[in-house]
This record gives structure tokens, sequence and C-alpha cells, in this order.
């Protein structure tokens, strides 16, 4: 009845947009829904805003600004309350009284808050501070922060269990050096009554980019979903998933370990980046963003779960999967429980499912989409939130570097290694300086503006970048207004602040450090406005094929975000390219420094 009582009223709900008209994209995000007073709740993440939605109606009825981007929602159990995690370096999470939508009173977090929890007896709260490496526990009787526990690189969303002694938090990107033997990002598990980390559990090797997370209702498992990058191959063809696929795992909660990990893609079809991840109520269904792809997957959980039993009790048998291991490069194993939907809303990234329902907000289009999953044939339903600007270049280009829809087979986009514009943490073996040498993904802010690119320089220019990246990773044949586009957002890219600013005025308020720095030389090829001189250097750090090889100096500008560092990624930290590779002071003079003045040195050098 509902349904029909939408399509009803989706003329008036035209009307009664023309009030929320913004001159700022609305970037729709995280929701929340009240399903006894039936109103959605959607962060509008570059409008500073949360849309106010009827849901009986589907009419966008009021807006809730904000002073700070909203990055996440959360609704208590009894919807009078609703918080937002919002804001950068100074990061809080706003508590709004409903339904009048008045901020009572914000808590402090940490650095980009990006994903919050709540403990089943509605006490805590638990923020995913994302650039501060760390979760906040907020005590919701008191509205203060009562501990901030350390878990490894960039918690983008965070999960609490059923009975709320597990809380789970997903790393975004791996921390090893690029030259290990596995680098992959990792699940932190935490003790939630001793607000201890118990465990870190390793994804699978080349995970990365993990984003969205749930569990099942009976707390057996967790599920979230990453790419999984095959880095160990040479970059020569994209068929069959050679280069970036696209992945659930399942972690067992009991053991503390991967129970499974199963790929989303078709044989020639990719599922380019999986982003926001929930169950159905009765844990029968997982429902999946397909950001790349502009999809929405449904995922049989049910008979997924019966097949891994007997593969693994041995029932099953598959000529192809000779063990764990091999699940996780199989295109064809939990191909029968997978269906696709195509999506009106481009670049999905939340989910959100209450009253029978999944919702889908998509972040370069002014809607939400309501889709009913019972119905053997679902269309989508859109709710309008407001009117937007037509997309300007560096809009248009925001989309197309994260659209796997112009790539051959949908495989990837440049977001794929180049998350938000920046990098991976992994080696790449591209053909563009010959095979055999694989060199680490570099941040593209400040490329178009301190040419020549790649860490080789073999590019004379970003824009020259820019296109062969299309034609050779994308293996796509584009229109020049798309290069274009895309230039103009690449150049738009600016630097995040650094989180370890305050620490350093803090703890060196005499600038000792970058009084450092100018001794060691570093401003020799570091200084200007992106502290490059844009030309290349033998710094004795070739190895193999590289070997006396002359590397184009990198901009400093965000090397506290970039880790690992070196052309092939082979220092895990910034300790580690002066103390293990820096051969003859040739990176530096930093061979007479105290242990102490080194420590002051790399702490400015993270500041910048």
């Amino acid at each position: 009845m509902r349904l029909k009582v939408f399509a009803c009223l989706l003329l008036f709900a035209a009307c009664a947009l023309s009030f929320f008209s913004s001159e700022n994209y609305l970037s729709p995000g995280a929701m929340a829904a009240d399903e006894k007073s039936e109103t959605l709740y959607t962060a509008l993440a570059t409008d500073r805003a949360i849309a106010v939605t009827d849901l009986t109606s589907g009419i966008t009825t009021g807006r809730i600004a904000l002073e700070q981007t909203p990055n996440h929602l959360l609704l208590s159990p009894d919807g009078t309350t609703l918080f937002a995690a919002c804001g950068e370096a100074e990061g809080k999470v706003y508590i709004i009284a409903l339904p009048k939508g008045k901020v009572k009173a914000s808590v402090p977090t940490g650095h980009t808050p990006s994903g919050m929890a709540m403990s089943p007896d509605g006490k805590r709260l638990y923020v995913a501070n994302r650039f501060s490496n760390t979760i906040s526990v907020i005590d919701l009787s008191k509205n203060r922060v009562t501990a901030n526990l350390p878990v490894l690189r960039e918690p983008r969303s965070v999960y609490v269990s059923p009975d709320g002694r597990t809380v789970a938090a997903a790393n975004f990107l791996p921390v090893q050096a690029a030259s290990a033997e596995t680098v992959a990002a990792q699940i932190t598990l935490i003790d939630a009554p001793d607000n201890a980390v118990r465990s870190h559990v390793a994804l699978p090797n080349g995970a990365q980019s993990v984003t969205g997370m749930t569990g099942s209702p009976d707390g057996k498992y967790l599920y979230t979903v990453h790419l999984l990058s095959r880095y160990g191959m040479p970059i020569t063809q994209l068929d069959r998933g050679w280069v970036n696929t696209n992945a659930l795992s399942i972690i067992d909660l009991k053991n503390d370990s991967v129970y499974a990990t199963v790929l989303l893609d078709d044989v020639d079809h990719g599922a380019a980046n999986p982003a926001g991840i929930c169950t159905a109520p009765d844990g029968g269904m997982l429902l999946i963003a397909l950001s790349g792809t502009h999809e929405l997957m449904f995922l049989d959980l049910n008979g997924l779960h019966e097949k891994l039993a007997g593969f693994f009790s041995g029932k099953l048998t598959d000529p192809y999967i000779s063990g764990k291991e091999d699940l996780s490069a199989s295109l064809t194993f939990a191909a029968p429980y997978k269906k696709r939907m195509a999506l009106k809303g481009r670049s999905p990234r939340e989910l959100l499912y209450a009253g029978g329902k999944v919702y889908v907000s998509s972040y370069f289009s002014p809607f939400v989409e309501a889709i009913s999953v019972g119905d053997a044939h679902p269309e989508p339903l859109v709710l309008m939130l407001g009117d937007e600007p037509e997309p300007d270049a560096i809009r248009r280009g925001a989309f197309a570097f994260c659209d796997a829809s112009i790539c051959y087979q949908h495989w990837q986009s440049c977001a794929s290694c180049h998350p938000e514009g920046r990098a991976d943490g992994l080696n790449w073996d591209q053909q563009n300086d010959g095979l055999g040498n694989p060199k680490n993904t570099k941040s593209l802010l400040y490329s178009h503006v301190t040419p020549p690119c790649m860490i080789t320089g073999i590019r004379e220019s970003a824009e020259l970048a820019v296109r062969n990246g299309m034609l050779h990773m994308l293996q796509t044949r584009q229109p020049e207004t798309l290069a274009a586009d895309m230039d103009a957002y690449l150049k738009h890219l600016s630097p995040v602040e650094s989180p370890y600013l305050r620490e350093y005025r803090q703890k060196d308020p005499q600038q000792k450090g970058r009084k450092l720095f100018e001794q060691a030389g570093c401003l020799q090829c570091h200084d200007g406005q992106y502290l490059t001189d844009r030309m290349r250097y033998d710094v004795a750090t070739g190895d193999g094929n590289d070997e006396g090889r002359a590397f184009d100096t990198p901009s400093l500008r965000e090397l506290w975000r970039t880790a690992p560092y070196l052309y092939d990624g082979r220092a895990e930290t910034l300790q580690d390219v002066f103390m293990k590779y820096n051969s003859g002071d040739r990176h530096g003079m930093t061979r007479h420094l105290s242990r102490k003045e080194l420590d002051a040195l790399i702490l400015y050098i993270k500041t910048l």
C-alpha cells in the first residue's frame, strides 16, 4: 500500500523540494531511519546538513544544518536522539534532539570520525576516528570520551556484536611495507568490557580499501567488503580479475580468524568498489552497494554458508579449488548466490535496511532509492532530497575517477588504486618502465603542478599520465572531455590537515624539527610551496632492475598519509627511511642525529 502512496505523491514532492534548493552539491551518504515515526535521515556530505524525509509520503520535509561535514549517522533505540559524526581534524559527534532537530551537545573525538556503533544497552557509543587511528568510547550518560583505543590504519567503520562484548574496526589500508611477503588490511577486534585490543585479523594478501562492515544477527560472523588486489601480477591485462578483484570476507568471531573470502565479481563482469553493506534482520540475505558499477547486490547468505560448510567438511568438492586459500581466487564459487540490480543513482556508497526495504544513497545523485527486498523484481523508488547545481568539471571529474563502468569489464576504477586520489599502499608492476620492477602507488595530490609524473618521472605531465592511465590501466578509450574533467578534479584536491600537527606544537614549541629539516639538507630537494624541486636523483635506494636509477623527488605534502615509503614501499615507516635505507646520507644527512633528534625531525615531516 505504501508503494502506491509513494507513487501518487512523487509529483507533490517535486514542488516541496524547491524549498530545499542548495548552492552546494548534496552528496548523500550515511542514513538512519526511525521506523516508528517513519522518518529517514540522510547525511549530505558536501552540503553540511542532514535531510529529513517523511517515508509515508516520500517527501523531504526538513533539513538540519551542521557546522561540519556529516560522515556518519546513528539513531538512538528510542528514536529521540540522532548522533552525527562530523568534521575532520576537529572531529565531533553532534547529539541532536528529535524531532526538532536541535543540536543539544557535541563531543570532541578524533580526526575525521567516520563510523559509529552503539552498545546493545545504549550506554556507550563507539566512534572510528579515521586519521587518528583510534576508536573513541563515549559514555552517553555523561557525553564524554572515556577511552581512545588504538587500531591500525584509517578505521572507516565500526561494529558491535549483539552481546556487546566485541567491537570490530575495519582498517581501510594495509600497514606493512609493500615489499613484505603479505600486504593486507586487517580487522581489529576489541574486548569491550576491558577496552582492550584482543587481536588483529589479517585479510587475504592484497586486501585493501576495506569499507562496509556488518554482522550476523547471532553474532557468530562479521562480514566486510574490500578490494582484493593482485599486485604480484604485472599489469598486462584485466580479464578474469587479473589486476583487481572485489571481495567479501567472513570473520569467525569465535576464533578471531577469516572463515572464508569469496569474490563478488563474475567471470567477465567486475563488481568494482564494494562499499555499503547490511544484512536482512533474519540474517539470510546480505546487501552490498557496488559503488563502481552503480549496482545493488543481493547475496543469499544461507545458500553461501551451506555451500561453505559442505566444502570445508569435504561433502562438496570443486576441481578448481583445492583449499581455503583458493576460494578467494574463484570467480564461480559464489555465483549461484548473487544477484545484481542496476540503480538509478551514481556511486552508491551507503545502505540501510528498515521496514522491509533497503535504502541506498549514491554520492553523485541528489536522492535516495527505496527497494522492497521481498519483491521478485524490485523497482527502485526515488526519494528526492533536494535540488543541487549542475555538475561542473570538478564534479564530473570526481565521478569519472570513481566510475568503473568506463573500465573494460568493470573490474576497477581509478579510485581502486588511488582511493580519494591518494594511494593503496601496494606495489604494482606496470609496463611503462619495463616489467619486473614493481613500484609503490603514488598519491595524486599536487601531481598536476609537480611534473614529471610517476616515480621514475617517465610521464612528463599528469595530463599525459591521466590519459595513459585510462588507456592502459582501465583499457578504455574515452572522450578528451572526460580526461579534462578528471584533470580538473585532481587539480582541485587539497591536503587534509595532519593529525600530528597538534602533537608537534605541544612537543616542539621551539621548532627543533623544522630546524633539523634545514640542517639535514632536506630543503635542497624539498623546497617551495610543494616541497619538491621536480628533479630526479639517485639516492642509493634503487634495487634489482632499478639499481643506480634516479627517482623523481616527491612532494612531502601529506606524507603522513602515504606510507609505506621509498619507490618500492620497502620502508614501513619514516624511521625506516632514515635508519635502514639512507646509505651514505644520500637521502638527507641524518646519520649524526640522536634518536631524540631524529624523532623530532620525523614528527615535523609528518606535519607537512
